[in-house]
Parts: C-alpha cells; sequence; structure tokens
C-alpha cells in the first residue's frame, strides 16, 4: 500500500483522455509544419539540376532535419513554462505522420532522463558505488541472476573507469582497451556478457548520457524507481508509477510523502522531476525516398544543445 500524501492532487483540469490527444496533437501538427515550410522552401531551388530520386533524398533529409528544429523549440518553450516534466507535457506527445507537399513528416520525443544513465557508473572515470549498485538491482530486476548482474556491472566499469583517475583495478575483470563514456547503448555489445537477448531487454530501461546526470522520477519506468529508491519492490513501484500517472510529482518531498513503509530516497541517488536530455526522432517522406533522423539533444539551458545527429 503506497502512503498517501497531503500534496497528491489529481489532475482535474485535464481533457478526458481521447479528446486531450487529439487536441494536442492537432496542435503539434500545426506547429510542426509551420516550421518546417519555410525551410523546405528555401531548400526547393537548390537541387533542381540533379535527378529526381537525390532531389527527392535531399528534401526528405531537409523534412526530418527541420523536424528536429522544431522539437528544440517545442522544449526550449516548455523549459521557460514549467520546472517539472512529465508524460502529460506537449512534447510527449508523438506526432503521427502529417502531410507535406509531396510527402509527410512525423516523430516523437523521448525522455532519456528517465532511464538509467550508465556513465553514471564512473563519472570522471571514477568508480561511483551507489550508480554500480544500483545498475546491478535494476539488472536483476529485469531478471538477470545475481551473479551475472555483478559480472555485467563488473564489465561495464572496465569500459568505463580510467586507468589514469581510477584508484585501483575493477575487481573480476580486465580493462578495456577503449575507456572512458559510452556514447550509445549499442557499444555494449562489444563487452563481455551483453548478448542480443541481454541488450534487448535492458535497451529500455537506460540510456548514455553525459554524466552525471539525473533520473527524473516522473518519467522513470518503475523498473528504473526500484533500482533507484531504497527499500522500494518492484510491485510498490508499478503502484508508484500509476499513481503518478493520475498526479506527477511536484518535487522530491512529494515524491517521499508517497512511498511505501520501508522505502525511503537516498540522498547520493541523483534524481530530479525534470529533464534534460531528449531523444528526438523523425520520420520524414518526400516523393519516393523516406529518411528517418535521430537527434540527442541536451536541454541544459533554455535552447535545446545537439549532442548528436544521425540517419540510420
Amino acid at each position: 500500500m503506497l502512503a498517501s500524501s497531503p500534496e497528491f492532487m489529481p489532475c482535474a483540469d485535464r481533457h478526458p483522455r481521447q479528446t486531450g490527444a487529439a487536441i494536442v496533437t492537432a496542435m503539434l501538427a500545426v506547429l510542426l509544419v509551420a516550421s518546417i515550410a519555410a525551410a523546405l522552401l528555401a531548400d526547393l531551388g537548390q537541387s533542381i539540376d540533379v535527378g529526381s530520386g537525390l532531389h527527392d533524398q535531399a528534401q526528405a533529409r531537409q523534412l526530418a532535419r527541420g523536424a528536429v528544429d522544431w522539437a528544440r523549440n517545442v522544449l526550449a518553450d516548455d523549459k521557460q513554462r514549467s520546472t517539472v516534466d512529465h508524460a502529460a507535457e506537449l512534447w510527449a506527445t508523438p506526432v503521427p505522420p502529417i502531410p507535406v507537399e509531396e510527402g509527410e513528416i512525423g516523430g516523437e520525443i523521448i525522455d532519456l532522463s528517465g532511464r538509467f544513465n550508465l556513465n553514471n557508473l564512473a563519472p570522471r572515470g571514477k568508480t561511483d558505488d551507489t550508480a554500480a549498485a544500483q545498475f546491478e538491482r535494476l539488472l536483476v530486476v529485469l531478471g538477470i541472476a545475481p551473479q551475472r548482474a555483478q559480472a555485467l556491472r563488473r564489465a561495464v566499469l572496465a569500459r568505463l573507469v580510467s586507468a589514469g583517475e581510477d584508484a585501483g583495478p575493477v575487481p573480476g575483470s580486465d580493462r578495456s582497451a577503449v575507456s572512458g563514456p559510452l556514447l550509445d547503448v549499442a557499444e555494449l555489445a562489444a563487452l563481455p556478457g551483453f548478448d542480443a537477448p541481454t541488450l534487448a531487454r535492458l535497451g529500455p530501461f537506460v540510456a548514455a548520457l553525459r554524466s552525471p546526470s539525473k533520473i527524473n522520477v516522473n518519467t522513470a519506468p518503475a523498473e528504473v524507481l526500484q533500482a533507484v529508491i531504497r527499500g522500494l519492490d518492484l510491485a510498490d513501484a508499478r503502484a508508484l508509477v500509476a499513481e503518478r500517472d493520475r498526479a506527477w510529482f511536484r518535487h522530491l518531498g512529494d515524491l517521499q510523502g508517497r512511498l511505501p513503509p520501508g522505502a525511503s530516497l537516498d540522498a547520493s541517488a541523483s534524481l530530479d522531476v525534470q529533464s534534460s536530455f531528449f531523444l528526438v526522432t523523425s520520420r520524414a517522406r518526400y516523393g519516393r525516398a523516406m529518411v528517418k533522423v535521430e537527434a540527442l539533444l541536451e536541454r541544459s539551458h533554455t535552447w535545446p544543445e545537439v549532442v548528436w545527429l544521425r540517419i540510420p
């Protein structure tokens, strides 16, 4: 049974779920099309002398990149309007494919601050014991045997810890020839023990972000909350998420007040109710060309910075 809190206030001002989602989607559609129309028109005449296939590909890329800039605008506006980030905000609504002249554009923004940051295990090349224990708990709650979870944790630390800065070797593991922060979760595939099934199981719950970073308790899944909140079991974590989706946490004190008996926040757990890292995925079609663009954004200040942008 979750604890009650005087600050647990239902979000009575929301529209009914389906009507609200339709309104938000329509708003996003208008904003998205308007934001990329100018860029598309500006680029229209630059490829007149190339074949239609290359031209379509170039225009599709332009559309997809324009959607990334649109996402930056949405997140910047959100930063100015709110000090709390949660899944009911405008940015969290996926945009379905929207027709534009000779094509379509759509996509979504995913909050990566709700995931466990692998680079938090060794910020600045030195092991963080609290984060390492949390990662091991996450592996166990995802169904990985405790002994194997320890080995996987050691493998990641061996990859992250810088030999020149750490006080000593990582017990039970050979140091990787390549060390330093992970740039992508996919890099785990090169580490011992991280086979395809393990990566598939772990993928929705972890990220590779600049460290140190904080976990947003308003967007973290139950498995991550269970791993980072002391004394919280998975059943209570799932109940907490269900309650949170009806009334998000306004601050960490609000979260503490809703925790069940025996669970408590660790001062070193690096939690927050705001988000700094977002993954933007945009999909564009122009003519016969289809393009997907992914971008990692860091919103440490009002205007989000593009950490990386790739076209898979």
